[in-house]
């Protein structure tokens, strides 16, 4: 009995490999996006929590120097707000770019295990039909000497 080898077995390892490589940068890309998400809500945050600040030390009647030190960081807050912003935009692409390479993998992989799928079919096919070649051979000879008998 012969065993299947499948002549492309090298393209289907290696497309199964892309694969794997393209979920881990996909999952690198996620984590990438949570952690710039997570810096973004801190800042957020930070932000309001300097903006009750500035309104308690209003009403208190704090010195003008101090309310606008207070507006001047809610200021520079702001636009490391807008800087983190566009990092989550830059990371949502990325994860967006991951997510298109995974798919047009995941394709790939596919035709080639349907190739290598088709050939083991085909293999069988021709395996099977020379056993029953065999079995009709072997059927053929007992009916000649049962005839002859």
């Amino acid at each position: 009995m012969a065993a299947f080898r499948y002549a492309y077995q090298s393209i289907v390892n290696l497309k199964q490999s892309e694969t794997t490589q393209a979920e881990w940068g996909l999952s690198a890309a996620l984590g990438q996006l949570k952690a710039e998400e997570m810096s973004l809500e801190e800042l957020r945050s930070e932000r309001r929590r300097w903006e009750e600040k500035l309104i308690r030390q209003g009403e208190r009647g704090s010195t003008l120097d101090e309310l606008q030190q207070i507006q001047h960081f809610i200021r520079h807050l702001d636009k490391t707000i807008c800087l983190k912003e566009k990092k989550v935009q830059e990371a949502e692409k990325e994860v967006d770019q991951s997510r298109t390479i995974l798919s047009e993998r995941k394709v790939q992989e596919k035709i080639w295990m349907r190739s290598k799928e088709k050939a083991w079919q085909k293999f069988k096919s021709a395996l099977l039909a020379g056993e029953q070649a065999e079995l009709d051979e072997i059927a053929v000879q007992r009916h000649a000497r049962m005839a002859q008998s």
